[in-house]
């Protein structure tokens, strides 16, 4: 049996490789909540630095934080076989994606999604969000819960409008120690409607979800229903038929992701200060001056940041269709753009009615294309 590990990384190595300047091995670190020491009467005898130098491997993790005791041992099995795991398919995912693979893509395209939604909940915060969520006490019980949670995004995220935007050169995306990062324009930090250092719920429409693949490119996912048509007064509406779990496993295109833009230096400055508002405690960038944002921004006000988040409307591709698959043994799949199914026995025969009337309206529509035009009828799978 190898060593058991404490070091536990909630920010995979490989990950915060990505953010690193070519040549560089280092990233400059802001830590927003310094230590302070206190002597023994309680006075502040000093801060903690606030500016630290440390390489991937040498931060975002914490002793033993996912190490569960059980049968009078401790054990490391969810950071060795759980995160093992995801972040190896996450990592070879995300790639794929950068790569323009689209094999591999459709191959691993929910472990992008697999890989996100346990990155939002293994970090501190992410598990402060999962303790006030399940008001689980005790380090097995919560371990128990966030991997009961951890797909709760998924179909959310894969049924919205995607986009992968460019950083120009000589700029670049920061990353926090809470990196996938949930923006809505009309929902502040600190609003008093959300709870305390929790983010928007992402099943109102304006929550965007913003995700930075690497120093260069960031990976935006915004629901379809706000991108064709925005506003204050939907930021805080559910989006149709949300759901944080699907067992029906619905059929999702990632074909149509928007890869067109590249943002502007002041654009990718406001990125970086949205995730610094979002972070923890800890982001990383690759100068000290990266830490800081919103010395170089024209305003910090909420509501006026992220416009340009939104995907170009010429680009929105109208995913408003109704998908029907059959299957070959003769069985239907049926399908809106919002994920919703045939609830009943009778819904589903009225369906199946509708697909094979269509179906042989094609059919009859062929035959007579071809016939005008002097072919062979079309000869059909299940001829």
């Amino acid at each position: 049996m190898s060593q058991q590990s404490h070091r536990h990384h909630y920010i995979p190595i490989w990950y915060q490789k990505g953010f690193l300047a070519p040549a560089q091995t280092s990233f400059k670190i802001l830590d927003m909540r310094p230590d302070v020491f206190r002597d023994a009467t309680g006075k502040v005898r000093g801060v903690g630095r606030t500016i630290l130098n440390k390489g991937p491997d040498a931060h975002f993790w914490e002793p033993d934080l996912y190490t569960i005791r059980w049968l009078g041992r401790t054990d490391d099995v969810i950071e060795r076989q759980l995160f093992g795991a995801i972040d190896t398919y996450g990592k070879r995912a995300i790639e794929a994606w950068l790569a323009e693979d689209f094999n591999t893509v459709h191959d691993t395209y929910w472990q992008v999604y697999e890989f996100m939604d346990a990155l939002r909940l293994r970090t501190p915060k992410g598990l402060r969000f999962v303790q006030a969520t399940t008001r689980k006490q005790s380090q097995l019980d919560l371990m128990v819960a966030m991997q009961e949670l951890r797909r709760m995004h998924c179909v959310m995220w894969a049924e919205g409008c995607l986009e992968i935007a460019r950083a120009p050169e000589g700029s670049g995306f920061i990353f926090s120690d809470h990196p996938v990062v949930l923006f809505n324009r009309h929902v502040f930090p600190g609003d008093p409607k959300i709870p305390a250092g929790q983010d928007p719920a992402l099943h109102w429409q304006g929550t965007q979800t913003l995700f930075p693949f690497d120093r260069e490119r960031l990976y935006i996912l915004t629901h379809v229903e706000y991108a064709h048509s925005p506003g204050p007064s939907k930021a805080r509406k559910p989006r149709t038929n949300p759901r944080y779990f699907d067992p029906g496993n619905p059929m999702v295109r990632y074909d149509d992701c928007i890869r067109s833009r590249t943002l502007t230096p002041q654009q990718v400055l406001e990125v970086n200060y949205i995730i610094k508002a979002r972070a923890d405690r800890y982001i990383a960038g690759r100068t000290e001056d990266d830490l800081y944002p919103e010395r170089h921004l024209k305003t910090t006000v909420w509501s006026k940041l992220g416009e340009f988040l939104l995907p170009p409307k010429h680009k929105v591709v109208k995913q408003a269709g109704y998908t029907v698959v059959r299957s070959k043994d003769g069985s239907y799949y049926f399908q809106d753009q919002f994920g919703r199914r045939p609830q009943s026995k009778e819904e589903y025969e009225r369906e199946v009615r509708r697909a094979k009337e269509m179906e042989a309206h094609i059919r009859k529509l062929l035959t007579k294309h071809r016939a005008e035009r002097g072919e062979p009828p079309p000869v059909f799978e299940d001829d």
